[in-house]
């Protein structure tokens, strides 16, 4: 069993494992209109992928942290060398979101591990939250979150 977590702002919280934002505005590894939920292996790296994103603005405001907990043989791993060769553009990629749009409608797993872009030798999680398997996921109650006040 593997432990992921993913960092939001607290009027979020309760819909934060919907993948209703992606679905709304597209991330990395999904267009707009496909649903998705983005975790990462480490609080630490949970907070690195706000802070790469959030105006600075943004860092006083409540935040709240969701621990999951996904079962190994849910998760795929992607192996680095099939990633497309864009991955890392920024703000993000055609080649990755394809990428994502063909696993997230595709894949019998609920979950694909992922290199994090912000630090590639870490990793996010993709979660599918159609997948049959994504309603029986745990996942703790949120929790309040503080980024340290010199970000």
């Amino acid at each position: 069993m593997a432990t992921f977590f993913r960092i939001v702002q607290a009027h979020w919280a309760a819909t934060a494992m919907t993948g209703e934002g992606a679905r709304a505005h597209g991330g990395r590894w999904n267009p707009p209109g496909i649903p998705a939920v983005y975790l990462a292996e480490s609080r630490a790296l949970a907070a690195l992928e706000i802070l790469v994103h959030a105006p600075r603005e943004a860092i006083p405001l409540a935040w709240c942290v969701i621990e999951v907990k996904v079962p190994d043989d849910w998760i795929e791993t992607a192996n680095p060398a099939n990633l497309p060769g864009d991955w890392r553009a920024l703000p993000s990629s055609p080649g990755a979101r394809n990428f994502g749009e063909q696993w997230l409608l595709g894949s019998n797993y609920p979950a694909l591990k992922l290199p994090s872009t912000v630090i590639p030798e870490e990793h996010a999680l993709l979660l599918n939250p159609l997948h049959p398997d994504a309603a029986k996921l745990g996942f703790s109650t949120p929790r309040g979150f503080r980024f340290d006040a010199r970000l």
